[in-house]
């Protein structure tokens, strides 16, 4: 006797839940032809397809398709708007300000995640815009706003159990106390981020926390550590296809070749660097690159 099949419903959701789950293991592939067939199917599930949606624009953002992931996160926004799913359209504004914030429209992105922020009913869902605004913050130097804001963020995700929300926290904390000069407490902070990262199972994550660790480990002058862990963290993002973060570790290895005396190391890592950033659309990258490149020229 065959099995009965699941009715649409329960087969949309057990879709979207495979997607989240292969997006988390770095199977991106996977996990967009999931989210994708979801929205195809939006008709006989509007409120999974709306988070699909979102779910799907994130997928195109890290991968640089910046036009396919706005016109996601909007019908997700849309959709959701419709069905009245607060928190789905707050996630979905989410992905929208976050690809402002990296064509460097710092504006936009503010008050996308402000109105994020308004709309978000569940506890994550504000902790991720709290999150988010910090991080805008902290990347203006305005490092008393971003601490308060990763603070408030943090206790949250540890008061709802959410280890990944929580390492997601540890990170930008420790990024931050390197970006203002206390590289010995960024890297605690973040050796604890990437445990945390490791035990929520979420790859991207743990690479991230393995490239901000490895920018710590520099600052103090642990340049073979440094490297070892910004490398693994480009593997990671190769294989998972994020210009934008391949992009940050070749910076970051350019750096460390640079201070060991190996120009031609760091010429090799910044033009391998420029071609990923000129593929990608990155402007903020590409205009840290040349910065570096002309630096190299000019010792």
């Amino acid at each position: 006797m065959n099995a009965p099949s699941l009715p649409a419903a329960d087969d949309l959701t057990t879709l979207l839940a495979d997607g989240i789950r292969y997006d988390r293991s770095g199977v991106v592939t996977r996990a967009r032809d999931c989210f994708a067939e979801v929205t195809e199917r939006w008709r006989e599930n509007p409120a999974v397809a709306a988070e699909a949606w979102w779910r799907l624009a994130n997928v195109q953002r890290l991968q640089s398709q910046w036009d396919d992931a706005l016109e996601s996160a909007r019908t997700s926004a849309t959709l959701a708007r419709a069905n009245q799913l607060l928190d789905v359209e707050a996630d979905a504004l989410n992905i929208e300000a976050v690809v402002w914030w990296t064509r460097g429209e710092f504006a936009k992105a503010r008050g996308l995640f402000q109105r994020m922020l308004a709309l978000a009913q569940s506890p994550t869902t504000r902790a991720k815009a709290l999150q988010n605004l910090g991080s805008l913050a902290a990347e203006e130097h305005d490092y008393e706003t971003a601490e308060r804001l990763f603070t408030d963020s943090r206790e949250t995700y540890r008061l709802t159990n959410d280890a990944r929300g929580e390492a997601c926290s540890l990170l930008n904390i420790g990024l931050m106390q390197a970006e203002r000069g206390d590289p010995a407490q960024a890297r605690e902070t973040l050796e604890q981020a990437v445990m945390q990262s490791r035990h929520s199972g979420d790859l991207e994550l743990h690479a991230s926390a393995l490239l901000n660790l490895g920018i710590a480990l520099g600052a103090l002058g642990d340049l073979a550590e440094a490297e070892e862990r910004v490398t693994t963290a480009y593997g990671q993002f190769t294989i998972a296809d994020i210009p934008m973060l391949r992009v940050r570790c070749l910076l970051q290895l350019a750096k460390f070749a640079r201070r060991r005396g190996e120009p031609a190391a760091a010429q090799v890592c910044l033009q391998h660097a420029r071609k990923v950033a000129t593929r990608g659309e990155l402007p903020i990258e590409l205009h840290q690159i040349d910065e570096q490149l002309a630096q190299l020229a000019a010792t």
